[in-house]
Parts: structure tokens; sequence; C-alpha cells
């Protein structure tokens, strides 16, 4: 199941929903990707402000990816179907959890 993300708000939630669901502290997920406790504080309440590769790390670090998905292309294999429209240029962040999208230049 796929949860559109359409804010910055809504990514971090979801990264902090991960770190506690991998039973991580923000000291502890800190470890793991090289940073203080502090900048996990400012990259799970800011992470619109934060740098794409930091924001692969965390993922990374808590077992999440990120997944581009080429709606157009699926919406043209699916041609015929009743299948829902996604918006064109999805980004996905895919784990443990449900995917979730970001439209892109929502964040």
């Amino acid at each position: 199941m796929d949860y559109p993300l359409k804010t910055a708000e809504q990514l971090r939630q979801q990264l902090r929903s991960l770190r506690k669901r991998r039973g991580l502290t923000q000291a502890q997920l800190g470890a793991l990707i090289g940073v203080t406790q502090a900048r996990v504080v400012e990259i799970e309440a800011h992470p619109g402000s934060v740098s794409l590769q930091q924001i692969m790390q965390v993922l990374s670090a808590l077992g999440a990816g990120l997944v581009i998905r080429d709606a157009q292309a699926d919406a043209a294999s699916n041609e015929g179907s009743h299948a829902r429209q996604v918006p064109s240029e999805a980004v996905s962040i895919t784990g443990y959890a449900p995917t979730l999208k970001i439209k892109k230049g929502s964040w």
C-alpha cells in the first residue's frame, strides 16, 4: 500500500516512526550515521532542509530506501485498466513500513 507524502511534516513523522519501530534512540541512530543526537533531532524536525544524501544515510541505517517510480510508464502498462492514477515522477520511501510517495519538489 502507498501513502503519498505531500509535505515535509509527513516525512518528519515517517522518519521518527521508522526509527522507533527499529527500537533506536536518536543517539543510537546518530551513532549509526556518524552524527550527534542533536543532529538527528534536527533531521527529524526539519527533513525538508536536510540534504538528500543525509536523508539517504538515515533511511539506509533504518533499513529503508528511496524508490523512484515512473508513474507514466506504470500508467502506460496499465492502460485500459481502471488503476488509480499516480502523480508523475513520484518518489517513494520503502522499508519494512508501507511505501511512502513524495511528489517531486514537495520538500
